[in-house]
């Protein structure tokens, strides 16, 4: 049976009761009232009880901490707060005092680890383990993004489990005990194709086809959105269209992720001459052009843009809509094409030239252009 007593030198009554393991344990109840010290006092041994039996599970433990404010009159409640409650909550007051970008790419990042959790999402926040966080930067690796993106990701998450550390929420953070990827250098301005992919599946209406273009063409933004279906030979499987920055024309094989794609689209039969009508009428520049249309579909796939800082302190993205046009010339590179062949298919007319996209006949060239991995 527990008791309580108070010492000379204490103003708190303290609690005598048996522990789990048999022995007597003194703690202090910090009550200075004697009733409400008796009724800790009592709740300490209840929980002493049950995990003696084993039957102390968390759901049961923080019902004994709920007692025990209860019964000792504290004035409060203990705090109970799922996971998704507390990231939802965070998210919410990062968006109200950061730019539109940046609360993106917050949220970008807590809808997947929310995602990864599952069901357990729903769960106390105390629960949340290092596993949880490592399993998710692990779902994040297998999809093949680039190690900056990852640790971006991870110190989101931490950031939040920061907040609720010091709110009272958790006792520690897991992710921190989270170890973040080496960021190995990266070519200038690539893409990997799971990322192409997080472009496309994020991207909206003629976008997603937009973006296909420049992937598996290699073509500048100016020449992708204005492509016409006269420059297209579905039989032929190819298609002809000319630079508008070099005027030099360009023969390609079209690729088969983008053949089935236009394919589907010529079956609809619009009397369209653009391929993308919406896209071809406007300002690829400007603050309202199509680069920073493309940077927000970034930020909202959580594909980073590697900002760095150049001359003069500027910052600038090394990847940016025109960074299409240099993974189509690295996968190729990748998979052992010619230059000869590479500088064909960008419509290069000289090697100094090429050099600036290349990194590390026609059945050749499409050949060449079915090494590029497909995204499906």
């Amino acid at each position: 049976m527990a008791s309580i007593h108070r010492r000379p030198d204490s103003q708190y009554w303290h609690a005598a009761y048996f522990g789990p393991d048999g022995r007597r344990i003194l703690r202090s109840t910090k009550q200075q009232d004697r009733q409400s010290a008796l009724a800790v006092a009592m709740e300490f041994e209840r929980a002493s009880k049950l995990a003696r039996r084993g039957e102390l599970v968390e759901a049961q433990a923080r019902e004994v901490l709920k007692d025990i404010m209860k019964r000792a009159d504290m004035g409060e409640t203990l705090q109970t707060v799922s996971i998704k409650s507390h990231f939802d909550t965070w998210l919410a007051s990062k968006k109200t005092r950061n730019a539109d970008s940046t609360g993106e790419r917050y949220g970008t990042a807590v809808a997947e680890f929310l995602k990864s959790l599952g069901n357990r999402a729903s769960k106390n926040l105390t629960s949340l383990t290092v596993a949880d966080v490592q399993r998710f930067l692990d779902q994040r690796t297998e999809k093949g993004l680039a190690p900056k993106t990852l640790n971006v990701d991870v110190k989101i998450i931490r950031g939040a489990l920061n907040t609720a550390r010091r709110q009272g929420l958790i006792p520690n953070n897991p992710a921190e005990a989270v170890e973040l990827p080496e960021a190995k250098s990266m070519e200038r301005g690539t893409f990997t194709p799971a990322e192409v992919k997080m472009l496309v599946d994020t991207a909206d209406g003629e976008w997603k086809l937009l973006i296909l273009f420049a992937y598996f063409t290699g073509a500048r933004l100016s020449d992708c959105c204005r492509m016409q279906w006269e420059d297209v030979d579905l039989a032929g499987e190819t298609l002809t269209y000319t630079q508008a920055k070099t005027g030099a024309k360009v023969t390609t094989p079209l690729h088969p992720d983008l053949l089935v794609r236009l394919n589907k689209l010529a079956s609809t039969d619009k009397p369209d001459v653009f391929i993308m009508p919406q896209l071809a009428s406007q300002r690829t520049s400007g603050r309202r052009g199509l680069s920073e249309t493309f940077k927000k579909i970034m930020r909202k796939a959580g594909v980073d843009s590697q900002t760095v800082k150049g001359a003069g302190n500027q910052m600038f993205s090394r990847r940016s809509f025109h960074a299409l046009r240099h993974s189509f010339t690295s996968a190729l590179a990748n998979e052992n094409v010619s230059q000869e062949l590479r500088m064909k298919l960008t419509g290069h007319t000289t090697e100094g030239e090429h050099r600036k996209y290349t990194h590390h006949e026609m059945d050749n060239l499409r050949a060449a252009i079915k090494k590029i991995p497909s995204l499906n």
